[in-house]
């Protein structure tokens, strides 16, 4: 009984699919999904998308699969074989393939779920699959500068030009950024030297930094600046990012002068000519400057070698200098001058007054006799000037005058030249003070002109009293032409009211009146116009007798006669000397004066004396014989 209801159990169900198999027909389908590795971002260019496909139907052939551009997807072309379409030659019931293209994200995409579409062609299918992909990537720059590099930042200030610039790129987005581009326009306060510049990959939270050069505007002031500059990613993507940059840095110059070097300094004054000038150039600010260079713009009371003058580079904190060559002008007063000038630095200036000290000589002058006491009759006096510098300027082109009462024999314009500080300086005049001169006190005025200066002194002198020894007269017999050791006796007083001690008195040379000499002593001739009379005081008279001899030549008449009186004094460092002079008659012979006269001019009572005199000399000479 189990057997029987087993078989008609099964003949039942026999009975009933042979129908269903006569009536079946094949159904073709297929399904799947799509994949993306990470996250999809709007503007991403060539995204891949995978498409897991599932062939649920019959086994298809010939199965071409297209791509579908649909917002926001669109296909990226070419990537088979130029071609967008992906032939399977079969697809078996059951079988499972994945297919790859290549997308380009609209920009314009929002966050959220989109379909995308693939279509199948085939002899079996014709079919429009629609798929789900999420686009939920985003990218967001944000930028940072540092001046220099973030190793070895900088400081900057207005005007620099060619300054390094790091701009630090962080994307805070959750997609990595490609094919990133800035563009860099020129925003006051920067000046960006390459307006683009290729960046890369941007990759998610890391900082990417990307050096530049930029200038700095001339008239920037120090703060934080935000300079708007473009972005770009993907494929037209872009973004504008306020970039932070900072000019904190300050220039300070402090501009000083100084004479010479700083090694070997000197003064100037007014006239100096062709001096070293220093320029010292401090930075007091807190940034290098380079490309520094002074402008001279005044110069007075300067005369400049040059009008601008190269420094160089300043850092911060320290000096640079130059040395260059000026003369001061003559009429220029001593003191400070601050010269205009303007300081070249980066690619801007600013306006300096710098100071340079024009020193002030001071002289002073004194002035010794040689020798030290003067007496009339002294010539070649030296009078010894010294000039001593006590100031701290050179007096340049100096010269001195001296105005004098007596005679000045020696040139009375001396040359100085430059009179540097410290240095005495010495000119020596000649005077002349004749025998003439009272004694008392005369007034000597040295006049020192120099560039920029004057200075008059008045030196006392004294000249002492001395001695003076003068001829009160001459006693001598009838002296004829021819005459042999006459004796001539010279009286002399001493008329001064000083003390002649050692008083030598020396016969003066002459043709007619020249001492006798005994021919029994040659030697005589020696000494024999020379007396020592000792000392001879004031109003004091002693009488001087020298033996003579009369030139036979001499024709009757007054000859001069003159004598050399040589004394020493107190107060005097040399004897003192002065001569006297008087003249001696020479009478004419007996004979000559009676040829002299015309016989018939002569009275009658003339000529009986003179016959009567010689009665008288023959009488008495025969009666002299008688008595023989």
């Amino acid at each position: 009984m189990k057997y029987v209801t087993t078989i008609m159990i099964v003949m039942i169900l026999l009975i009933s699919f042979i129908p269903l198999m006569g009536n079946s027909e094949v159904s073709y389908n297929i399904t799947g999904y799509a994949k993306v590795e990470g996250l999809i971002a709007p503007g991403e260019s060539e995204v891949p998308i995978t498409f897991t496909l599932i062939n649920t139907g019959g086994t298809l052939y010939n199965v071409n699969i297209t791509p579908i551009s649909i917002y926001p997807f669109e296909v990226y072309s070419g990537y088979y074989n130029s071609t967008s379409i992906v032939n399977i030659p079969e697809l078996q019931t059951g079988q499972e393939i994945n297919v790859t293209f290549l997308y380009n994200i609209a920009q314009s995409a929002k966050d959220g779920i989109y379909k995308i579409q693939l279509k199948i062609n085939s002899a079996e299918l014709n079919k429009t699959i629609s798929f789900t992909v999420p686009i939920l990537g985003y990218v967001q720059i944000s930028a940072q500068s540092t001046w220099g590099t973030p190793s070895s930042p900088i400081i900057v200030t207005a005007g620099e030009r060619d300054v390094p610039l790091t701009i630090i790129l962080i994307n805070q987005g959750n997609v990595i950024a490609t094919n990133v581009s800035l563009c860099l326009p020129s925003t006051y306060p920067v000046d960006f030297l390459e307006k683009n510049v290729k960046v890369g990959y941007l990759p998610v939270g890391e900082e990417i930094p990307v050096t530049v050069y930029a200038s700095i505007f001339n008239n920037a002031t120090t703060g934080v600046f935000y300079v708007p500059i473009k972005v770009k990613y993907f494929i037209s993507s872009c973004c504008i990012v306020n970039l932070p940059v900072i000019i904190s840095g300050y220039e300070n110059f402090s501009i000083s002068t100084i004479w010479g070097t700083t090694s070997s300094p000197i003064t100037a004054s007014p006239g100096s000519v062709q001096l070293p000038l220093t320029f010292i150039v401090r930075n007091l600010g807190d940034v290098t400057a380079t490309n520094v260079s002074i402008q001279i713009v005044r110069s007075y009371p300067l005369i400049l070698s040059q009008n601008i003058i190269y420094i160089g580079i300043v850092p911060a904190g320290e000096y640079n200098l130059n040395t260059i060559t000026a003369s001061v002008y003559p009429n220029a007063t001593p003191g400070i001058y601050y010269i205009k000038a303007v300081v070249h630095y980066f690619d801007t200036s600013s306006t300096e007054y710098i100071p340079v000290l024009i020193s002030a000589p001071q002289l002073s002058l004194n002035a010794i006799t040689i020798p030290p006491q003067i007496f009339p009759g002294y010539f070649d006096v030296r009078v010894e000037a010294i000039i001593l510098n006590h100031g701290s300027g050179t007096a340049q082109n100096a010269y001195v005058y001296l105005k004098s009462p007596f005679e000045v024999i020696s040139q009375n314009n001396i040359s100085l030249g430059a009179i540097p500080p410290g240095i005495p300086i010495n000119a020596t005049f000649l005077i002349n003070v004749p025998n003439s001169t009272k004694p008392g006190e005369y007034n000597l005025t040295f006049i020192i002109k120099y560039d920029g200066g004057e200075i008059e002194k008045t030196i006392n002198v004294t000249v002492y009293n001395k001695a003076n020894i003068v001829i009160e007269k001459i006693i001598y017999p009838t002296i004829n032409s021819g005459s042999s050791a006459v004796p001539i006796t010279i009286v002399l007083k001493n008329v001064g009211n000083a003390t002649a001690c050692n008083v030598k008195v020396i016969l003066g040379s002459s043709n007619v009146i020249t001492p006798h000499v005994s021919t029994s002593n040659p030697l005589e001739a020696l000494t024999a116009s020379e007396q020592e009379i000792g000392d001879l005081k004031p109003g004091e008279e002693i009488n001087v007798t020298y033996i003579v001899d009369i030139s036979s030549g001499a024709s009757p008449g007054y000859y001069p006669i003159s004598i050399i009186l040589v004394w020493n004094q107190t107060g005097s460092i040399y004897p003192l000397v002065q001569t006297d002079e008087s003249t001696i008659y020479i009478s004419p012979s007996l004979l000559s004066q009676i040829t002299s006269y015309d016989v018939v001019s002569i009275p009658l009572i003339y000529i009986a004396i003179i016959v009567v005199i010689i009665i008288i000399l023959i009488v008495i000479a025969v009666a002299r014989r008688g008595k023989k």
